[in-house]
């Protein structure tokens, strides 16, 4: 009889467990189909001149299944969105937060035929511009400029952005062969486009400094470390 009652017993509580088990995955899938929990709000920044209809189309869908992935045709047809954070508010209401890739610069190509003012995005991503204060300005005069010239150029603002340097104030030109900067009383020889980043520790240091006012040429060397020539 101890025997059997033991068999019973154990039969019992894995039916229990089986049970509870089913009742978990029952309530589950009633939660995921359920209308109650149907995306029917979606809150978002409606000023960022995007395209939101990919923002739209997650209306109707479970609340529980909502992720990044539902919103690839978002990020297609939206190059300037670096990421979204969605956070869920239950039972139906999904609270969106757009972020956007960096303005790096705002530039000029005089080569082309109706040369217009482009804003370059750190993700190298460009769009028309009609007027960005707070931004650095770039020229393009002459070329032809490599694959990674705009690669470099973000490489050296962000390094820029490191010293108490106005980039509202930072205007550069490009001839195809040497890239200038002006700052306020200082104009600035970086010679190629190339290894900008460290070019932009040196011309940092120089800006925030502020105590030249004149010219400097850096001079382009393999070396770790980079020579110039001051006219202050």
């Amino acid at each position: 009889m101890n025997l059997v009652s033991e068999v019973e017993s154990k039969s019992f509580r894995t039916f229990t467990l089986f049970a509870f088990a089913a009742l978990m995955i029952l309530g589950l899938l009633v939660s995921i189909f359920s209308f109650k929990y149907r995306v029917s709000i979606i809150n978002y920044d409606t000023e960022l001149n995007l395209n939101y209809e990919g923002l739209k189309s997650i209306k109707n869908l479970s609340i529980w299944l909502i992720n990044d992935d539902n919103f690839e045709k978002f990020y297609l047809d939206n190059q300037t969105v670096e990421n979204l954070e969605i956070s869920k508010q239950l039972p139906n209401v999904i609270n969106i937060n757009i972020n956007l890739h960096e303005r790096i610069i705002v530039y000029t190509d005089f080569r082309d035929t109706n040369p217009e003012q482009r804003v370059l995005y750190k993700n190298l991503y460009t769009e028309d511009s009609i007027f960005e204060k707070d931004l650095a300005h770039l020229v393009i005069t002459n070329g032809p400029i490599d694959d990674g010239f705009y690669n470099e150029i973000v490489s050296f603002i962000l390094t820029i952005q490191k010293y108490k340097v106005d980039l509202s104030k930072l205007s550069m030109s490009f001839d195809g062969n040497v890239l200038v900067i002006n700052y306020e009383d200082t104009i600035i020889d970086a010679g190629k486009a190339v290894d900008l980043s460290r070019k932009g520790s040196v011309v940092g240091y120089i800006l925030e400094r502020g105590d030249c006012t004149g010219s400097v040429t850096i001079l382009d060397s393999s070396d770790d470390d980079i020579e110039t020539l001051f006219q202050c």
